[in-house]
């Protein structure tokens, strides 16, 4: 059976910005948990990810703010001229959804990978198997169940 291979530390080339710049700095961080490997490629990456779309979502938020008055504009319609504006009240800037649902799947994903307190409690609760151990997979998953 051929050994599963650490996760790499160069990010793949399609992350770009934020997001490359997120996994050079996470990955060697996650590394040193043992349990980590290649098969997380993909939770990270999405961490990644994430993280760049809340920040792009900040800095939009930053720059347009996170509400704006709303006005209807009141045309004659005859001549076509506008005669007014009228409040008719305000609007959430889109990117607020946005940096929400990032943080939330940050939050969990960050989790997933040891990143929170509770998530590197948990993590050192796992017990990884004894390379020289007799007793077999099976029945480890049958002692993990109560079986």
């Amino acid at each position: 059976m051929s050994k599963i291979k650490d996760l790499p530390d160069e990010p793949p080339k399609y992350l770009t910005g934020t997001a490359r710049y997120m996994w050079r700095r996470l990955v060697p961080l996650i590394k040193s948990d043992p349990t980590v490997n290649e098969m997380d490629k993909t939770m990270v990456e999405a961490f990644c990810i994430n993280y760049q779309m809340m920040r792009t979502a900040y800095d939009h938020v930053i720059e347009n703010k996170a509400v704006t008055a709303a006005y209807k504009t009141v045309v004659n319609p005859v001549t076509g001229e506008v005669i007014g504006t009228d409040f008719v009240g305000y609007k959430v800037n889109p990117s607020v959804k946005m940096l929400d649902s990032a943080s939330v799947k940050l939050k969990a994903l960050g989790s997933e990978l040891g990143l929170t307190p509770k998530g590197r409690a948990e993590l050192l609760e796992l017990k990884l198997p004894d390379p020289d151990s007799k007793v077999s997979t099976a029945d480890l998953i049958k002692q993990a169940l109560g079986k």
